[in-house]
């Protein structure tokens, strides 16, 4: 290697380096005013590996500078440890293990009408509900939920599930503005629930509703609560030029610039609702499961803010980067399932099916 190349990779290394840590201020800052660095989250476990492929290219060569790329990795351990997971020896098992509660968790999408790889038939529906109820889940969070059937808007969806063993449910259509939309969040249990409540974001946010139900599970209160937040409400022309992005063609300067807006409108006001759905998870006087789409990544503000002291399901019991949105990139684990320390995990599955944007979700725990 030449003198110049090496102090050219010298100076690559140490940017990249400073880059990285950058990336790693990210849930100790205000994502409002610092959007920008919170961008970097996207891309951190790509940052990452190109980090630790300095770090192995100095290795090799006997070069002390692999100390740099050493440092920053150590230094990041904690967001490092949050995105990755490393158990390829928990083989899930369908067959729920008794005195176990077994929760999942799904943006459904509209049970598939919204979901931008298809078009949506009346088949798919009713697929979907399949799916669910072959889960055998004592619990149910669902996001973006629709409560009538496709070309059937008499029938109700909650009936169904009723019928097949969930009597208890609370499901709030999304208010925003003046405007009623058809779809909310919902929390549906085959265990009574004996208390619910309901928290509005901003009025100018696109974000679904927190919500919570006490469920009395055995001879005991849990609190379940699940949420959506600040969608960044990608159409099919920003997810079409991101697809040029990937594919190394240039979308014009006008759609690179909707996409940027977007997502930091998006980061904007994600934040201020991280810190309504932590001040919830605090004043519970019951052990809290918090089930939902966050639409941030692992190592942003809102995932760090609303964790707080709880666990990670995927983190417990998950294996590599737990992807649960289908589109942009293999890195984005946005959906997740967080419990009370009381809880032991015991299961953890992600299901890669077609039907929605999002992959569900579900893990088993005893209390």
């Amino acid at each position: 290697m030449t003198k110049l190349m090496a102090n050219t990779f010298k100076i690559v290394n140490v940017l990249l380096a400073g880059i990285y840590l950058l990336a790693c201020l990210i849930p100790t800052l205000p994502t409002g005013k610092f959007w920008m660095i919170a961008m970097l989250g996207l891309g951190f476990p790509i940052l990452f590996f190109m980090v630790l492929a300095f770090m192995l290219g100095w290795l090799i060569m006997r070069s002390k500078w692999f100390l740099v790329s050493l440092a920053a990795i150590l230094i990041s351990w904690k967001q490092v440890s949050v995105v990755f997971a490393f158990h390829p020896t928990n083989n899930y098992t369908a067959a729920k293990p008794n005195s176990t509660l077994r929760v999942l968790t799904w943006n459904v999408s509209s049970w598939g009408e919204t979901n931008k790889s298809r078009h949506f038939t009346p088949n798919f529906q009713v697929d979907m509900r399949a799916f669910v109820k072959q889960q055998n889940a004592d619990v149910l969070c669902l996001q973006e939920f629709y409560d009538t059937v496709y070309k059937n808007k008499d029938v109700s969806v909650l009936k169904m599930f009723r019928e097949a063993g969930y009597k208890y449910s609370y499901f709030e259509q999304t208010v925003l503005g003046d405007m009623v939309h058809k779809t909310g969040v919902a929390i549906l249990s085959k265990y009574p629930i004996i208390n619910k409540e309901k928290f509005v974001y901003g009025l100018d946010d696109f974000a679904e509703h927190l919500i919570y139900a006490d469920i009395a599970y055995e001879d005991k209160v849990i609190r379940v609560i699940t949420t959506h937040l600040q969608s960044v409400r990608f159409d099919t022309q920003e997810y079409t030029s991101l697809r040029k992005i990937k594919h190394t063609e240039d979308p014009s300067l006008k759609e690179s610039r909707n996409i940027v807006s977007k997502l930091k409108h998006g980061y904007q006001f994600r934040g201020a609702q991280a810190n309504l759905v932590n001040d919830k998870i605090r004043s519970s006087p019951y052990p809290v499961i918090v089930c939902g789409d966050f639409n941030d990544v692992p190592n942003s503000y809102t995932y760090f803010k609303i964790r707080g002291d709880l666990q990670d399901a995927f983190l417990e019991k998950g294996n590599r980067l737990g992807r649960t949105f289908r589109y942009i990139s293999p890195t984005l684990r946005i959906d997740y399932i967080l419990a009370d320390k009381k809880f032991e995990v015991q299961q953890f599955e992600r299901f890669v099916v077609p039907y929605s944007d999002h992959y569900p979700i579900l893990a088993d725990f005893k209390l």
